[in-house]
């Protein structure tokens, strides 16, 4: 995709990157930005790591407030629809694709910014990063930013963010656990690259019922979460062994088309 796209696709091998790109206006969420990051996962359907950053020095703003207007347009004229819900579908759209994601946090990750880190299974931060909740400051609420956070962080450290203005640093975000690393801003794409690759490198099938297994053990007490981790087990051995009969199947059976020929 070219540089005219407000989310950048990169492929590489067993990984891809997204680059939400509106430096102009800190990679604030419009429409049409919302729009092509779900088209953009639905592209990516078969990949098992995602990385998610953006263009400038914000990695997302948020929803852009220049567009207030058209963003209450597109509710009333969708009510009752996932269109009219736009933003909270696209991080749905995040939060059900199979891959595993890394957020490469390169800048201010501010409202609907945050919660896509806290969509991410990873985040690395640089160490310009700064995150936050403004909503309160322009008279709302942080409707998503604020329950996603609140299942990341404990909840003294989460209304520090949603009530007391200001931002936290990268060395405070990674303090109360937001992110897993904090590395220079020159590292930060090679640090979430490396970590693409190793995790790519894994089962493939394995991979994608662990990341449901976690997101799923949130909701759930110990007792749920062991007899639900015992059921996914052996669907990844039952999922697994069916792969392997059906690829030596096929097998067979293009050997014995050879040797027929």
């Amino acid at each position: 995709m070219g540089s005219d796209r407000l989310v950048e696709v990169e492929c590489e091998e067993g990984f891809a990157i997204l680059t939400l790109n509106r430096p102009d206006k800190m990679n604030a969420v419009n429409v049409e930005l919302a729009d092509q990051l779900v088209e953009a996962l639905e592209s990516l359907s078969s990949v098992p790591v995602v990385v998610l950053t953006g263009r400038g020095r914000a990695f997302c703003a948020g929803v852009d407030l220049s567009k207030r207007g058209e963003v209450r347009r597109t509710w009333r004229a969708h009510l009752g629809t996932d269109r009219g819900q736009y933003w909270a579908a696209t991080v749905e759209a995040m939060y059900r694709h199979p891959a595993v994601f890394i957020a490469a946090v390169n800048g201010y990750a501010l409202g609907g910014g945050l919660t896509l880190v806290n969509g991410c299974e990873l985040a690395v931060a640089s160490e310009r990063a700064e995150f936050g909740m403004p909503e309160l400051g322009f008279g709302s609420v942080p409707a998503l930013a604020g329950p996603t956070t609140a299942q990341r962080l404990l909840p003294k450290h989460v209304a520090e963010m949603a009530f007391v203005p200001g931002r936290v640093g990268a060395a405070k975000a990674l303090s109360w656990g937001l992110v897993n690393e904090v590395v220079p801003p020159d590292g930060l794409l090679p640090r979430a690259r490396e970590l693409a690759l190793q995790i790519a490198g894994r089962d493939a099938v394995a991979l994608a019922y662990t990341k449901r297994l976690l997101r799923r053990a949130r909701q759930m007490d110990w007792s749920q979460g062991v007899e639900h981790g015992g059921l996914v087990a052996a669907t990844v051995t039952t999922t697994r062994d069916g792969l392997r009969h059906e690829a030596a199947a096929a097998l067979a059976a293009a050997t014995a088309d050879e040797g027929g020929a």
